[in-house]
């Protein structure tokens, strides 16, 4: 989800490369992003670019996106007011005022049609923090095999809007511990959601034009893929051993992953490994060659490498970054 277009200026230093000559005006325009949109990254990712948003919370109106992109996140969108429709999966899914929608970003969306009016409050949460907090089994499946979905409206899923507006000011406070208690609050409420979702409570999964759900065994073995990395990541796992773990030809494996995602699988792996290294240098005070082995790296240089070319910095600078004072 864009929440809004930034100016050529800000694009430009953005999407460019990250000189010392540029962090003082990186720093003041991204604090010109999270006035104006009421927004605030923890981790500092340009949302044009096609990796991970991190952690994310925003009060915005949805924008017209002219073309789809993925990230690999998990989104949650709660429309305040007004609606706009999705592309996601192939399908046109309409998202009403008073909804709110959760899934896998990992998959290729775009914002085709906005109401006047309308406003959401929106959420983006790394898959691998998503999926290490050991959800239950089939809220996760639901998600992973690329499903929208649209919980029922209870009173503890509805408030999310009101959690946003604290999360924000949370993350503009931006203290270690204000970090951990956010994160143990949007755990919290997925697991609320999951609650909600209980077949036992007549809850049935829907498609996006009515009735059940049929699963699409491709994107099945991609849920099923983007699992395997999310458990083995710190592990020195190949692409083989990701096929043969769901029973697919390596071949296969990467030509389905890509067309589903828009990643590669290493790119994938990358991404869970990046977003591992991010928390830990943005809540701990742990070295970064422990947070880096930690991550599946296999040495500091090489995590050096990967960083700076996904971030634009060192893991140093990021650090230094998160924890500057905001004005």
């Amino acid at each position: 989800m864009l929440l809004r277009p930034w100016n050529q200026r800000q694009q430009d230093v953005l999407n460019g490369p990250m000189i010392e000559s540029d962090r003082n005006e990186f720093l003041h325009l991204f604090q010109e992003i999270v006035l104006e949109s009421k927004a605030r990254q923890l981790f500092i990712t340009p949302r044009e670019q096609k990796s991970n948003f991190g952690l994310a919370v925003w009060d915005s109106s949805p924008e017209h996106m002219p073309e789809a992109h993925a990230h690999n996140d998990i989104e949650v969108n709660y429309l305040d007011s007004g609606a706009f429709t999705y592309l996601y999966g192939g399908q046109m899914v309409r998202v009403e005022p008073g909804r709110v929608a959760v899934f896998w970003a990992g998959r290729p969306h775009q914002v085709i049609l906005v109401d006047e009016g309308a406003r959401f409050h929106g959420l983006s949460l790394p898959l691998g923090w998503f999926l290490n907090w050991r959800l239950p089994e089939e809220f996760v499946s639901e998600i992973l095999r690329g499903d929208l979905i649209e919980p029922p409206l209870t009173p503890d899923v509805a408030g999310v809007g009101a959690r946003i507006d604290q999360w924000i000011e949370d993350l503009i406070e931006d203290s270690m511990d204000r970090r951990r208690v956010m994160l143990v609050e949007i755990e919290a409420w997925l697991r609320r959601v999951a609650l909600s979702m209980d077949p036992n409570n007549g809850y049935m999964p829907k498609s996006p034009h009515g009735g059940t759900h049929i699963v699409e065994a491709a994107l099945e073995k991609v849920g099923l893929m983007a699992r395997f990395v999310n458990e083995h990541y710190t592990d020195e796992i190949t692409v083989p051993e990701i096929a043969h773990a769901v029973g697919l030809h390596p071949n296969y494996a990467v030509q389905l992953f890509k067309k589903k995602t828009g990643m590669t699988l290493v790119e994938f792996i990358a991404r869970q490994r990046l977003a591992h290294a991010q928390l830990h240098l943005a809540t701990t005070d742990r070295s970064v060659l422990d947070i880096a082995l930690e991550a599946g790296f296999g040495s500091a240089s090489r995590f050096y490498a990967v960083f700076r070319k996904a971030f634009g910095m060192s893991p140093n600078e990021y650090r230094t970054l998160i924890h500057a004072p905001r004005g």
